[in-house]
């Protein structure tokens, strides 16, 4: 089941890209193209953040890592294809919520991702003890962002920068209420979601200098 729901994650957040591609009147070779260059640097970015992160122990999909290469996709093939820019970066941010929240629905299955110890309503009973059900809380609140954002966007005012800046804090702020951040002041997950808001503030800043130069 983990991995079905992890390849459903894939398949529903490219087709939500090419969709929206498609609406904003991108040409079907153009939109073929940037969804296998896509796939590939989300797949990669997920798979070698999951072997670095675990010095080569593990073999797996890191969720941030993948994010973290769907954006720098956006970024590559914005510079192959500078009049589709915009409509990529709103297209590929648009899935990301839809990506990550379907994506967690496999990693409830597999148990691979675990809460804080947690004794209120909707804990989860494990043989750990009482914990936060932090797996089916992120994926209420991501699918309710997605849902949000394409609301957003269909009323012509998404921002895609502002947009996965919102969806990097969210995840910061959930991270907290993960067994991995107990004893810890900042986590791995944390760092790499602060990388990725990083990265887009310098490449807006990039791009506007550039553009005032031209």
């Amino acid at each position: 089941m983990y991995r079905l729901m992890i390849l459903t994650s894939f398949v529903l957040g490219l087709l939500s890209a090419a969709l929206v591609l498609k609406r904003q009147n991108v040409k079907a070779s153009i939109i073929g193209l940037s969804v296998i260059l896509e796939m590939t640097f989300t797949f990669y970015m997920a798979l070698i953040v999951t072997v670095i992160l675990s010095g080569a122990k593990s073999c797996g999909l890191n969720s941030t890592g993948g994010a973290l290469g769907l954006i720098l996709g956006v970024i590559v093939f914005g510079f192959i294809t500078p009049q589709y820019r915009k409509d990529f970066w709103i297209a590929y941010t648009l899935s990301l919520p839809l990506m990550y929240g379907v994506g967690k629905i496999g990693c409830s299955f597999a148990g691979c991702c675990a809460g804080i110890c947690y004794d209120g309503i909707f804990h989860i009973a494990t043989d750990k003890g009482n914990l936060f059900p932090v797996q089916i809380t992120e994926v209420v609140i991501f699918i309710l962002l997605y849902i949000f954002s394409m609301i957003i966007y269909y009323k012509d005012m998404y921002n895609p920068f502002v947009a996965s800046v919102i969806y990097a804090v969210a995840k910061i702020l959930l991270d907290f209420l993960r067994d991995t951040h107990e004893g810890r002041i900042i986590s791995t997950n944390q760092i790499m979601c602060l990388t990725i808001v990083i990265i887009l503030i310098v490449y807006v800043i990039v791009r506007k200098r550039h553009e005032s130069k031209s």
